[in-house]
């Protein structure tokens, strides 16, 4: 599999990662079917294992961890914090590290700022950036990192704040026709030497008819690597199939791709764009930050 640079880090990533929200029960997948597919990924040469303190209740965590007992070092372990406060997220990665049987993760995140008051909260004084600068010194996080799913202009703004090592940002191609992380934040990180993670692939199964090609134009983005989430064997061995035999859409098919899909672009179809996600009926409005200045 293809391997790109991962920002700063000094690390090569394959461009197939791991996003484990789904190996949990809720998904219809069991504990022997999670360590399984966990196996397998590793097997395959995948390294970049995603997950968060927050994915049900902890079980996405605990299930990584059961793999990572045994094979942490060929693991890139990344997980995230939900707490906007210096103490609460710190409570959140201790918690984490217990769950993934580790006594540090690679890459530790805060999770979901997509709106500029989270991330006015999240890097206030007494906020969960403190805990992750603290947490870094101490040993127990590696890299510090910053998600966002439906406005670039809050990472871009992440950005003029703080120097974070990595983001992961919502890249399906559906994403790129609304605040698009793909037009608008991708340049700005290339230009920093941010590493970026690409996630929402697939749209919540809203692509999955067209999975194969959604993973292809995804991985045809200037990102190190993309996050799929699955919860079977199958699932992992067909996302396997397109990422070892990579080849980016030419012009036209990515067109044709484009007038395929756009009608899909609707809040019902991607509620981490919506103005109130439970009730996806419109478009959120939009923040701007300040001249984002190098």
């Amino acid at each position: 599999m293809e391997t790109r640079p991962f920002g700063k880090t000094g690390v090569n990533l394959p461009i197939l990662s791991f996003g484990a929200q789904r190996i949990v029960d809720e998904e219809g997948c069991n504990e022997e079917q999670a360590v399984e597919i966990l196996n397998t990924a590793l097997d395959r040469g995948i390294r970049y294992f995603d997950t968060a303190w927050i994915y049900s209740q902890g079980q996405s965590e605990q299930r990584v961890g059961l793999v990572a007992k045994h094979r942490r070092k060929e693991m890139w372990i990344a997980t995230k914090a939900w707490d906007e406060t210096r103490d609460g997220a710190r409570r959140q990665l201790e918690e984490s590290l217990t769950r993934l049987q580790t006594d540090y993760v690679d890459e530790w995140r805060l999770h979901n700022v997509s709106r500029m008051e989270r991330l006015d909260a999240v890097t206030a004084p007494g906020g969960a950036l403190e805990a992750a600068i603290q947490a870094r010194e101490e040993g127990l996080v590696r890299f510090i990192s910053i998600s966002g799913h439906g406005d670039p202009h809050v990472q871009i703004e992440a950005l003029r704040r703080f120097p974070f090592d990595t983001l992961l940002v919502a890249t399906s191609v559906l994403d790129h026709f609304i605040y698009s992380f793909a037009e608008e934040f991708l340049p700005v990180a290339q230009r920093l030497g941010v590493g970026v993670v690409g996630m929402k692939v697939f749209a919540y199964k809203v692509l999955s008819h067209v999975a194969d090609r959604a993973l292809r134009y995804a991985l045809a983005l200037p990102l190190t690597t993309v996050i799929v989430g699955c919860s079977t064997l199958a699932q992992l061995e067909a996302d396997l199939e397109v990422a070892e035999s990579f080849t980016p859409m030419t012009g036209p098919e990515r067109l044709a791709f484009f007038r395929e899909v756009v009608p899909l672009v609707r809040p019902e179809n991607m509620p981490w764009k919506a103005a109130d996600w439970d009730n996806p009926v419109e478009w959120r409005s939009r923040q701007e930050p300040a001249g984002f200045t190098e």
